[in-house]
């Protein structure tokens, strides 16, 4: 079974994703700092999830070369 992770990491991970696809890298370290300049997150234990969830979601995106679309519905 694969890891679970609550929507509220995934949520943050994802609309960080959408609004800096530039400045996200395959990085962990990189995503890290940026989380930390673009959010209000201070609790280290959920800084690090969403950064962790952040480089996962770029590999995804950065290999089939496409940034994601909106949700629509």
């Amino acid at each position: 079974m694969g890891k679970v992770r609550p929507s509220i990491i995934k949520r943050l991970a994802y609309q960080i994703l959408q609004q800096y696809y530039d400045k996200v890298s395959l990085d962990y370290a990189q995503n890290k700092k940026l989380v930390l300049e673009v959010s209000t997150i201070k609790a280290k234990h959920l800084l690090n999830r969403v950064s962790g969830y952040l480089t996962r979601l770029a590999k995804r995106y950065k290999k089939i070369e496409a940034p994601p679309q909106q949700a629509q519905g």
